[in-house]
This record gives C-alpha cells, sequence and structure tokens, in this order.
C-alpha cells in the first residue's frame, strides 16, 4: 500500500518511512498511506506506528488530517481511486505469493 501512494505522489518508498518530516508533499503522502492503512485495511493505530516508526498520536492525527480533507471532492475522489488501486494490487500479490506457495 505504501508503494502505491509514494507512486501517486510521485515518490520513492524510503521517502514515506524517513526518520524526518520531509517536505509537505511527502509529509501528506506519508499521511495518506497512513490513514488507507487504517481505514481501508484496518490496520491498528500501533501497528501503523511500528511499521512507519511513529508515536500512534502522529498516526491518529494523520487519520484525522486525511479524513477532514475528504470534504474537498477531488482529493475524496482521489482517496477512493488510491484504495481501489492498492486493494488491487493487494490481491494481485495473495494471488501471487498462493501461487508460489504450491
Amino acid at each position: 500500500m505504501a508503494f502505491c501512494v509514494a507512486r501517486d505522489f510521485g515518490l520513492e518508498l524510503p521517502d514515506l518511512f524517513g526518520p524526518t518530516r520531509g517536505t509537505p508533499r511527502v509529509a501528506f503522502a506519508r499521511q495518506v498511506a497512513m490513514y488507507l492503512a487504517h481505514v481501508g485495511f484496518q490496520l491498528s493505530l500501533g501497528t501503523i506506528s511500528r511499521v512507519f516508526d511513529r508515536d500512534r498520536t502522529t498516526v491518529a492525527h494523520a487519520c484525522r488530517v486525511v479524513e477532514d480533507g475528504r470534504d474537498d471532492s477531488w482529493l475524496d475522489w482521489r482517496l477512493e481511486e488510491l484504495e481501489l488501486f492498492c486493494r488491487w494490487g493487494w490481491g494481485a500479490l495473495s494471488q501471487t505469493t498462493r501461487e508460489f506457495a504450491r
């Protein structure tokens, strides 16, 4: 999922996991990735905080920021499309993994 977000924002994957906040674009992309992990994939805030090496309250803040931004119809549409793309990619990866497991 982080790969999908990085690709959509035109960033490198390590940018989302960097130790510093980064540029506003990187910070927002990270917030979107955290939000999609929580809302779209039902990962706990604690799990997401460990994956992104951030405090749990930072993850909660990211989710609030992105959720509040969904009032903008363009951002709402973009997030829906991004979540679908991430789900499609996850489904394809799951299928591939099962193929290798046989």
